[in-house]
């Protein structure tokens, strides 16, 4: 099991170079459980008899039978590492087609303390999670091996790519790119970068003015590594891009972080950020934040949801993951502000994968495949990460 190690108490220590020990173990520390839209809709009890609305036509008939026993189940527990902003539309929209299952809670956690609660609860015990909801992707690797996932197939898997189910039982519902996000006041508008690339080159024509000013996602974090690991490895000319940048850039472990130092101006921009959180930071900043993709290659890391075998609520954990994979829940994903990837899926002004392809280029958008990574893997990485800050 991975031991504590990340979450509050590291971010305190963002400025410090990480460990290179145990690169992407622990746990962020635990947050408290929020009810995330509480009840929602207002359930009562005569709720329990409410009519759903239809499913599409190509579910199995059997389906109402898992309908029906997520009727006597009226709940559901997420552990989770999303914000309430982005679930509140995606728990509107399934409560408006499940009446009885308004009552939806979900954990506020780092992606690391997502899998760590529920290993500790499951094994003195049980746990009262049906769920489990990260982008930490290499965690979702170790998670796989531990064997511990629901057996259920959604009737939704044939109307995905073949990434959709991207581990056995574990289901892709959102595709969020890495994104830059920069003050609009402390540069001016001809140093707006447009990727790292760009970011780069700004740094280097003023060197000792942009010393320490960028933040970076620490790849000793899993969401980090991710997005890091992802872009040395699948971008053209990566690791010389970071060799360029990390040198002018200071490692956080949080998006929080990330975000409140662009804002207060102690950072001109921050990379390596997931557009779930850096895109509406921007567009709620009143013009102070502006963000960019990555014009040379963005990498894009998804968010995935697994029933797991223990769920108290199995049947309600069903109907979710179905939901979420439907173009119905997609569209709902978009209005939180994450990336639908269902092909043909309305959103309004949030992009989806397509719209990312079709901005940033086909061939220029690559997506972060889960996997375990070994111990000694990780270690290497980041050693190479360490010396090209340094």
């Amino acid at each position: 099991m991975f031991p504590t190690r990340f979450g509050r108490a590291a971010a305190a220590e963002a400025d410090r170079r990480p460990s290179r020990r145990s690169v992407l173990r622990g746990a962020a520390a635990v947050g408290a459980l929020t009810a995330t839209g509480g009840t929602l809709g207002g359930c009562s009890t005569t709720d329990a008899n409410a009519a759903a609305q239809p499913n599409p036509g190509y579910y199995p008939a059997s389906y109402k039978k898992i309908v029906d026993a997520s009727r006597r189940e009226k709940k559901l527990l997420i552990y989770s590492n999303t914000s309430q902003t982005a679930w509140q539309p995606i728990f509107d929209a399934f409560t408006d087609h499940y009446p009885w299952l308004a009552d939806i809670r979900a954990t506020n956690l780092g992606s690391s303390a997502v899998y760590e609660r529920y290993y500790s609860e499951a094994a003195t015990g049980g746990s009262p999670a049906d769920l489990l909801v990260s982008n930490g992707g290499p965690l979702w690797g170790d998670y796989a091996k531990r064997k511990v996932t629901a057996d259920y197939t959604s009737p939704e898997k044939g109307h995905l790519p073949d990434w959709g189910e991207m581990m056995p039982g574990v289901w892709v519902f959102s595709t969020d790119p890495v994104v830059v996000l920069y003050n609009r006041k402390t540069l001016d508008a001809s140093q707006y970068p447009k990727g790292l690339v760009s970011l780069a080159e700004i740094a280097e024509a003023e060197p000792s003015r942009f010393r320490g000013k960028f933040g970076v996602y620490d790849p000793s974090n899993a969401y980090g590594y991710s997005t890091n690991q992802g872009y040395t490895s699948t971008v053209a000319d990566g690791w010389d891009t970071f060799a360029r940048i990390l040198p002018f850039a200071r490692a956080d472990h949080s998006s929080g972080t990330l975000v409140e130092k662009v804002v207060s101006g102690e950072y001109d921009a921050s990379f390596n950020l997931s557009g779930g959180v850096a895109v509406p930071a921007a567009e709620g900043s009143g013009g102070l934040l502006g963000w960019s993709y990555c014009t040379e290659g963005t990498v894009v890391v998804p968010r995935a949801a697994s029933i797991v075998r223990t769920a108290p609520h199995a049947n309600a954990a069903r109907l979710f993951v179905d939901f979420l994979l439907s173009a119905e829940g997609q569209a709902a994903v978009a209005k939180g502000g994450l990336t639908p990837y269902r092909e043909g899926v309305e959103q309004d002004d949030t992009d989806s994968l397509q719209d990312i392809r079709r901005k940033v280029g086909a061939d220029r958008v690559h997506l972060y495949r889960y996997t375990e990574v070994p111990e000694e893997t990780q270690d290497t990485y980041l050693a190479r990460w360490e010396k090209a800050m340094g």
